[in-house]
Order: C-alpha cells, then sequence, then structure tokens
C-alpha cells in the first residue's frame, strides 16, 4: 500500500512537471510579442528560454532519477540524476528571480 501512494505521489509530481513545462513553453513562444521596448522584449524571451531549459532539464533528470530507482536495469547513477535535477533547479530559480528585464529610462536618453 505504501508502494502505492509513494508511486501516485511520483506521478502527480511529474504530471506538475509536464503541466509547468508546457505552459513555460507558451509563455515562451508569446513573450517575444508583447508591449514594450525591443532590449526588454529581448530580454524577457532570453528569461524565458533559460527557464523553459532549466524546466526541460528538472522534468528529465528527476523522471531519470525514478525510473533509475524503479528499474535497477537501467546504467544511470542516482547521484548524477540528483545532482542534475539541482543544478537544473538552480538554473531555473536564478532565470526566475535574478534575469528581471532591466528597465531604460527613456527621458535621460532625450537629452543626452
Amino acid at each position: 500500500m505504501d508502494d502505492m501512494i509513494g508511486f501516485s505521489v511520483v506521478g502527480i509530481i511529474i504530471a506538475c512537471l509536464i503541466y509547468a513545462l508546457i505552459k513555460q513553453v507558451i509563455e515562451t513562444k508569446h513573450s517575444g510579442s508583447g508591449v514594450g521596448s525591443r532590449m526588454i522584449r529581448k530580454q524577457l524571451v532570453r528569461k524565458n528560454i533559460v527557464m523553459t531549459i532549466a524546466l526541460l532539464g528538472i522534468l528529465v533528470f528527476y523522471t531519470l532519477n525514478i525510473v533509475s530507482v524503479i528499474a535497477s536495469f537501467i546504467p544511470v547513477s542516482n547521484s548524477l540524476t540528483a545532482l542534475g535535477t539541482w543544478l537544473s533547479f538552480v538554473v531555473y530559480f536564478y532565470a526566475r528571480i535574478v534575469m528581471k528585464p532591466k528597465q531604460v529610462d527613456h527621458s535621460r536618453n532625450l537629452y543626452n
């Protein structure tokens, strides 16, 4: 019974990661056509691409980690997949928090 609960929790986590990846891909597609200056749109597209790749890395490494635990005949190291998952998380949160588009003061550029 405990195995069934564990598998269902892992399945829910993987389903949520797939849903988040689909939403992130859609957001990445539409981020280049937003309102604002060209530089802000370019920075936003770069941020969304990094977030999409990091989220894909989280999904792939987490799934490989779970599959390598379930099926012991797959030659994937758990420490390698765990490191890949954490590195993808760090890149995702870095892009989410630090890579904000920089606001340009257009009034200052008018007088220079």
